[in-house]
């Protein structure tokens, strides 16, 4: 019966995943695929946060945010999630944006990350990492990964609060999406990950830093599972 159960619930979370992916609903392109080995952030580099009003930018020269990770199967980091990460997602998930812009995309992959963290909750997929990184103590991204133990783990969704990508935005903090996939990507390689696959909605930002195509498409649609 069990089995019955659990075969039920992966064939629902292919079907929603092909929907998200494969649907026309998010324009993706493809797998991107980083190698590990030589990844490093530069500290030349501009700090991820800023604000902008009007013409000024304001550097945010503290690197004031925070990050802290869930695991699937512990039943207090869930009990964690379910009171403070996941009323967010929803929150970003039933925003209205425009179409094709890059606060849809987030909005539209909020959704898509909460379903899949509520079946994988109950098929027992404690293989998976919830990524949360903060700011000022508000939520600005969060991801849904396997854990830095794999080999080759994929990254299924990265998200950032939606608010600060609508374009002309002057208010909400930019760079939360940024500054988590680096948090990440730290993570991994100090576990000995050699190289981090993603599915990607805009193969040129991440070609610009670093990542490579990976070709392992099937009709230019692939299902993470």
């Amino acid at each position: 019966m069990q089995m019955k159960i659990n075969a039920l619930f992966d064939f629902f979370k292919t079907l929603l995943l092909a929907v998200i992916f494969c649907g026309g609903l998010i324009y993706a392109d493809g797998h991107m695929l980083l190698t590990l080995q030589n990844y490093q952030y530069t500290a030349d580099d501009f700090p991820p946060y800023f604000f902008e009003r009007g013409l000024t930018k304001i550097i945010d020269t503290e690197n004031s945010f925070q990050f802290k990770t869930y695991r699937l199967g512990l039943k207090f980091d869930m009990v964690e999630y379910k009171a403070n990460i996941r009323p967010v997602l929803l929150k970003w998930g039933a925003a209205e944006y425009i179409p094709k812009t890059q606060s849809y995309d987030s909005s539209f992959l909020s959704r898509g990350m909460e379903e899949n963290i509520k079946l994988d909750s109950y098929t027992g997929s404690f293989t998976k990492e919830i990524h949360v990184v903060t700011y000022q103590g508000r939520i600005e991204a969060v991801s849904y990964a396997e854990n830095a133990e794999m080999q080759v783990p994929k990254i299924e969704i990265i998200a950032a609060n939606p608010e600060g990508l609508v374009t002309g935005q002057t208010t909400i903090v930019k760079g939360g999406g940024s500054a988590l996939m680096d948090y990440m990507l730290r993570r991994f390689k100090s576990k000995g990950v050699k190289s981090v696959r993603i599915f990607s909605t805009n193969d040129k930002y991440y070609a610009d830093r670093g990542w490579q195509e990976d070709e392992i498409e099937d009709n230019n649609c692939t299902v993470m599972l």
